[in-house]
């Protein structure tokens, strides 16, 4: 009986010294997660139908990033990038000039000729924001009635670099 008792003391002993080690051990798991940058656009005008009397037609688009400045807008014509001057051109290659002029909040720019500069500097202050931005364009001398007939066009290109 006596061996019996001292077994039971024993492995009450042994089961209560794990007990306690238990209650005393912890452990951590660390969590955590990256936003990536990001920026998107939103509203796009689908395009822009210039009038041929050369009254000003206008085009919009509006564009929101998750981070607090540190980017810039670049934009071109594509008849500027590809000639140095704005116009829009037919498929026989004659090309009608065009001026336009892009509008974002606190800023506008011609972008009659590529020496005027890609882009627009969003430095801070524009978390979330939605920025929207408006071009306008016209011919340089309305239609007439010797114009070439055909479709002219051109590409205004927008870029947002962060």
């Amino acid at each position: 009986m006596k061996i019996l008792i001292k077994t039971a003391v024993f492995t009450a002993v042994l089961l209560g010294s794990s007990l306690t080690q238990a209650a005393n051990t912890t452990a951590s798991i660390p969590m955590g997660l990256e936003v990536p940058k990001s920026c998107s656009f939103s509203d796009v005008s689908s395009g822009i139908v210039l009038p041929e009397n050369g009254t000003e037609a206008q085009g919009s688009f509006t564009f929101s990033c998750n981070m607090d400045g540190g980017f810039d807008l670049s934009t071109f014509l594509d008849s500027v990038n590809n000639t140095g001057h704005p116009s829009v051109v037919n498929s026989e290659g004659v090309s009608l000039p065009i001026t336009a002029t892009l509008t974002s909040p606190s800023y506008s720019r011609s972008l009659d000729n590529a020496s005027s500069g890609p882009w627009i500097q969003f430095i801070s202050g524009w978390l979330n924001s939605n920025i929207k931005s408006t071009i306008k364009a016209k011919l340089v001398n309305p239609t007439i009635a010797t114009t070439p007939a055909g479709i002219y066009t051109d590409t205004f290109r927008v870029n947002v670099n962060y």
